[in-house]
């Protein structure tokens, strides 16, 4: 296995990144890493919260054969521009930066060009494909098929009730902070912000966060591209993913009308990690310490040879 740093632009900005290819012959193909949500680098962490996602698959595909990109989100770690007024629009404007950059990499075929997106990249790898038609395939890891709101309402939901269980002094100031008395209230109240503000950021949560972003993905229906989308997908989900049902992930076969792999993997959490317990947030961060079930590395490396013909 051999590492490039990479810089590419998208629009003004550059973004920074790493091409890992496999040792000897040209890679089988190569697969473009999109981000879940947050301001995430390359290999898929966010301050203080490591999980190296892609890291950790991008080692495994070149094992196989397999190239990859991945690339610090804008205004994250290397890349420049300003994740706090970047929206959904922008993240797949920057993939296809880096789809664009891929197929005119010498070591790369731009014929064998696979879009892997992981939480909100997955939700937003359908529309990424149907502005690059070209690509071979869609690998969507923990997608969600709902609306924002509805999401946002069953994500509080699942907070109450880690918050209630937090005991003493820590456990009544988280309640304090982040505890929701009526979480759909709480979405209705938060999009009719977004929406009539005319600054570019609004505060959520003690953060001050991008107005564009929220705007964008209360509006976003992700079936709307499915349904349009002819590209080979395999979805695969977790049995203890509960920011991404894995329920969602069942039902993609019946939107898309193109050739769909659906895996459900028992007991694994939206961090790819095995979770015996009930999945909860404060779980996420001891899940970053385990390594990631090797089952998703086998079936998207297995998937990816069947789409090239690779042995």
């Amino acid at each position: 296995m051999r590492t490039e740093p990479v810089v590419f632009r998208s629009g003004q900005i550059a973004l920074a990144g790493t091409l890992t290819l496999p040792p000897g012959e040209a890679p089988s193909g190569c697969v473009i890493m999109v981000h879940g949500s947050g301001p995430q680098d390359r290999d898929g962490n966010i301050s203080g919260f490591s999980v190296q996602i892609f890291k950790l698959l991008a080692e495994h595909l070149a094992e196989q054969g397999i190239a990859s990109l991945r690339y610090d989100k804008r205004g994250c770690a290397a890349s420049e521009g300003d994740f706090k007024t970047a929206g959904l629009s922008d993240m797949v404007s920057d993939a296809c930066a880096a789809i664009d950059y891929a197929c005119q990499h010498p070591a790369l075929a731009r014929e064998k060009i696979f879009v892997l997106g992981h939480s909100e990249g997955a939700v937003l790898a359908p529309e990424i494909g149907l502005r690059r038609p070209s690509i071979t395939g869609i690998i969507m890891l923990c997608a969600s098929l709902r609306s924002f709101e509805e999401d946002g309402i069953k994500n509080a939901e699942v907070l109450n009730r880690d918050l209630e269980k937090m005991t003493g002094v820590r456990g009544v100031l988280a309640r304090w902070l982040f505890y929701s008395r009526n979480p759909a209230k709480s979405m209705a109240r938060l999009r009719k912000k977004v929406e009539t503000t005319k600054a570019r950021q609004v505060w959520v949560s003690f953060t001050r966060v991008s107005t564009k972003f929220y705007k964008e993905t209360f509006n976003y229906d992700v079936k709307s591209y499915l349904r349009k989308s002819q590209h080979p997908v395999l979805a695969i989900g977790g049995g203890k993913d509960f920011q991404c049902h894995p329920d969602d992930t069942r039902q993609i076969p019946f939107v898309t009308p193109g050739e769909t792999s659906v895996h459900i993997i028992d007991n694994m959490d939206h961090m790819l990690r095995a979770q015996e317990g009930a999945p909860t947030l404060l779980s996420y961060k001891d899940s970053g310490k385990m390594p990631m079930v090797p089952t998703v590395n086998a079936l998207v490396s297995g998937w990816i040879k069947s789409k090239v013909g690779a042995p």
